[in-house]
Formats: C-alpha cells, structure tokens, sequence
C-alpha cells in the first residue's frame, strides 16, 4: 500500500509537470525506486502516465485526454452526462473521478438504487451535511466506494474506487 501511494504521488508530480521523457523522468524513477525499493519505469504521454514495476502496471490520466479504462466494469454506477476528469488503474484497483451535473443527495439516492440493482450489496451510506456523501458496496470478490462532494455549486464531483480481491 505504501508502494502505490508513492506511485500515486510520482504520478501526480509529472502530471503536473507535463514534460515528455526528460530528466524529470528519470529523477522521479529514481525517487520511487529509492522510496519503494523497486526498480520503477516511468513513462508519460501528455496527461498519460505509466509506472512499471515488478508488481505490475500503474496508469494514470487526467486532464483532458482522461478517459474510462477499456475494462472499466458495465456494472458500475455512472452518473448520468459525466465528465472524466482522472483515472488510476493498477493491479486490482481502479480510482476514478468525474463531473456531472446534479445535486449530491439525488446522486446519492441513484447511485444507490442502481448499484443494488445490478446486484451490488449496500454496505455502507454515510451522509455529512447535503454537500458530501458516501456509499460502500459488495459484490462477489469486488468491492465498490462511491463518494460525491458538492463541487462549488457547479454539479457534482463524483468519486469512484473499485478493488478486486485476490
């Protein structure tokens, strides 16, 4: 876990850089092996980057060019009219983040109903103040978080994280 929050936040460090393989690059490599004690390779494309280790692949995009992930599950509650805004993939886990349109407690009570609906269980509803909310679900070997914050006023920041267990 430690290793992918480091990951996570080598990631975030080029994103914000936006440079192509460069000696930004590099270093961050060597600041993640250093850190993680794994050899790491980092590649960026634009908004896009990809950690390799020996315990897989990590993607990460943002930004304009952040899109679902190809196997993202048909399953998962997606509210309606989003907008990607990230996307995390890495072994087991994925970790998305989009925009729409609506108020949270209407997003809450769909995201809800639609999950129980396509067979997720409801384990979790959490629920502080009207402006933030969060859902847990259970579903075979995967689990499901669904958090939504109020975003200033323009729609809804809707948060999703999926694991499967292995």
């Amino acid at each position: 876990m430690r290793a992918r929050v480091l990951l996570f936040l080598g990631a975030t460090a080029l994103c914000a850089g936006g440079c192509s393989k460069s000696p930004g690059e590099h270093l961050a490599e060597a600041a993640i092996s250093a850190a993680t004690g794994q050899k790491v390779d980092v590649a960026q494309d634009g908004d896009k980057v990809t950690f390799q280790t020996d315990e897989g692949e990590m993607k990460i995009a943002s930004g304009d060019d952040a899109s679902l992930p190809l196997d993202f599950p048909h399953d998962v509650y997606l509210p309606a009219g989003y907008k990607v805004q990230s996307a995390m993939e890495m072994p087991g886990a994925v970790i998305v983040e989009v925009d729409a349109p609506g108020r949270v407690s209407t997003l809450f009570a769909d995201a809800s109903r639609q999950m129980q609906a396509r067979g997720w269980k409801q384990t979790m509803a959490m629920q502080q103040a009207g402006d933030s909310q969060m859902l847990g679900f259970e579903k075979a070997n995967r689990s499901a978080v669904v958090s939504l914050y109020d975003n200033d006023g323009d729609g809804v920041k809707v948060g999703l994280q999926l694991t499967t267990k292995q």
